[in-house]
């Protein structure tokens, strides 16, 4: 859900009312528009604030959310922008740190952490 829309879309009126990803493609387009260039990013997976040992969040994968659904939600993000030459990149997981799930690594052979 977009959070408070009343507020956060106050500037944007004729975005009321759209699915937050419909929001991201307004977004998204408007940005092309400008010339400007996108990286997507994947912050987070759950809607709220980032971030603490406790949120669940520090790894590509967590209790509600399996490492299958961020791979699909990746190739469907991917897909979707894919005819949008403006969009140049994808931050797959930002700020990955230890938390519930363990202690982030690389190369280390963890293949639940190694990322």
């Amino acid at each position: 859900h977009v959070p408070d829309p009343a507020k956060s879309l106050a500037a944007n009126p004729d975005l009321q009312g759209l699915s937050p990803l419909a929001v991201f493609d307004a977004v998204v387009a408007a940005l092309a528009h400008a010339g400007l260039f996108v990286i997507l990013n994947n912050h987070i997976s759950q809607a709220e604030w980032c971030c603490g040992f406790l949120d669940d969040e520090g790894v590509w994968y967590n209790s509600r959310y399996s490492e299958e659904q961020w791979l699909d939600v990746l190739g469907m993000m991917a897909a979707r922008y894919s005819s949008e030459p403006h969009v140049v990149g994808f931050d797959l997981r930002n700020e990955l740190r230890p938390s519930t799930q363990g202690i982030p690594s690389w190369g280390y052979g963890d293949a639940k952490l190694d990322w």
